[in-house]
């Protein structure tokens, strides 16, 4: 089974190729790598898709929005949010 999560890029540091993602409230240093070998450009305020520590896919905010609220729905937590 393949899991991801998404979240909003926090910060970029370009020198080490990484990014602090905000993934459902806890804050992670992911890997940029895929995205920038793919010659896409990643800044703080974008949507990534994060799969094993990768961020993988870049979204727009309002597709993120749709699936941040289908999430909830489908979950019954706010925003989304995974119960512990």
């Amino acid at each position: 089974m393949c899991l991801a999560d998404l979240g909003p890029v926090l910060d970029v540091d370009l020198r080490a190729g990484t990014a602090q993602v905000d993934l459902a409230g806890v804050v992670r240093e992911v890997s940029l790598a895929p995205l920038v070998l793919d010659g896409r450009a990643v800044a703080a305020g974008d949507w990534v898709v994060v799969h094993t520590g990768l961020a993988v896919e870049l979204m727009d905010e309002a597709a993120a929005a749709e699936v941040v609220a289908a999430r909830a729905a489908v979950l019954g937590t706010p925003g989304g949010a995974r119960d512990a």
